[in-house]
């Protein structure tokens, strides 16, 4: 994916919102992750707190770009990685996608660059695990006997040796950590912007599959450390009108986009989840109906005006 002289490189993009300590963990480990790192490109999208300075402290270049509007990852990532290649024009042959609540560990970058070359892909992601190290958003495997193989795994620790050590091409994964080449975003394009938050990058990472060789190593695990949310009504709000975003955005992926048919039979589940943690009541069903309404009927993703119209009405219903 990289070459292997200095000249050239990666260049990170990272999308934050009000999460000062985990960007600044972020960049610092990004320090240790490997020497192909020509820098980072920062999308602020609460501009006036601590990212500034954690940028200027963080020993590597590093550009912020200020969002006010909070547009959501998929926008936040696609301006930080037109700014990543107008910045460092051929020298950057990959962006590499990066939640601001990931932890990279030493020597990543590298082996991340690695497995690329070795197998080919044009774009790679390694496996996440949360702070207990359980296996966390797996890929989807492109071989379907190791689609049920994947869920069977506890640990990320414990993949390789049920996966085996060799990288594996994927349908999908999630897209916290996920370096792509500058070849393959000339072809396949940026993050889609309509969606607002959660599935922008599920969408992506099909559209890069199904246009040539992508896949995820076992070689890497990455901590995915969001903070703990709050046990009050301003996070039950927040975490309703995240997950009603999921909701819409998956029924428009499972009916809508041609590289994500296989997507119908996590909905359920997915709708399940939903009435488990939020409860089966009238305003609850509505939001429920709303999402399908929106993401499968009308084929708009939750960036668009219906799933507006949720985020209004959960609003005007919480307080």
């Amino acid at each position: 994916m990289t070459p292997e002289s200095g000249e050239a490189g990666v260049v990170a993009a990272v999308v934050t919102h009000k999460r000062p300590f985990e960007l600044a963990r972020l960049m610092e480990s990004l320090a240790r992750a490997g020497s192909g790192l020509l820098g980072v490109v920062v999308s602020d999208h609460a501009p006036g707190g601590e990212t500034t300075a954690i940028a200027a402290r963080a020993g590597f270049p590093v550009r912020v770009l200020e969002n006010p509007d909070n547009p959501g990852p998929g926008a936040g990532w696609a301006r930080a990685a037109r700014e990543a290649l107008a910045w460092h024009g051929d020298r950057a042959r990959a962006v590499w996608y990066l939640d601001d609540d990931v932890v990279i560990p030493e020597g990543g970058l590298d082996t991340l660059c690695a497995e690329a070359r070795r197998e080919g892909f044009w774009a790679v992601a390694p496996l996440l695990e949360d702070a207990a190290g359980r296996l966390w958003a797996f890929p989807e495997p492109e071989e379907r006997r190791l689609r049920r193989v994947i869920r069977s795994v506890g640990s990320a620790a414990d993949a390789i040796s049920v996966l085996g050590s060799d990288p594996l091409r994927f349908v999908w994964c999630t897209g916290a950590c996920f370096l792509v080449s500058a070849a393959a975003i000339g072809r396949a394009g940026f993050h889609r912007e309509d969606f607002w938050m959660l599935g922008e990058d599920l969408e992506y990472s099909m559209r890069l599959a199904a246009a040539g060789p992508s896949g995820f190593t076992c070689k890497v695990r990455v901590p995915h450390l969001p903070g703990a949310a709050a046990d009050d009504a301003r996070a039950r709000t927040g975490g309703l009108v995240k997950f009603c975003a999921l909701l819409q955005n998956l029924g428009y992926l499972s009916f809508h986009c041609p590289q994500s048919r296989h997507m119908k039979r996590y909905l359920a589940g997915n709708y399940r989840r939903f009435f488990r943690t939020y409860g089966f009541g009238p305003f609850e069903r509505s939001l429920a109906w709303a999402c399908f309404a929106g993401g499968v009927l009308a084929g708009e993703p939750a960036g668009l005006a219906s799933g507006a119209r949720v985020r209004a009405r959960i609003k005007a219903h919480e307080g």
